[in-house]
């Protein structure tokens, strides 16, 4: 299975207008795993991925985030 990213997780969780794509998704993991390397691409498990859908808010309808 390919990895996940942060835009796809975004758009899956209602977030498709935002001015940086995925930019709610990387706060998320920023902070629940402060170890990855900074500036470095995300590419998510499975269970990471359940992990983020499981704990980042759904983008209210009409929502610009």
């Amino acid at each position: 299975m390919e990895p996940y990213t942060p835009v796809e997780l975004a758009r899956l969780l209602g977030y498709s207008n935002e001015a940086r794509p995925g930019l709610v998704v990387r706060k998320y993991l920023r902070a629940t795993y402060p170890d990855h390397v900074k500036n470095s691409r995300w590419e998510l498990t499975e269970a990471e991925a359940a992990d983020v859908l499981a704990n980042v808010p759904r983008a209210q309808l009409g929502s610009n985030m």
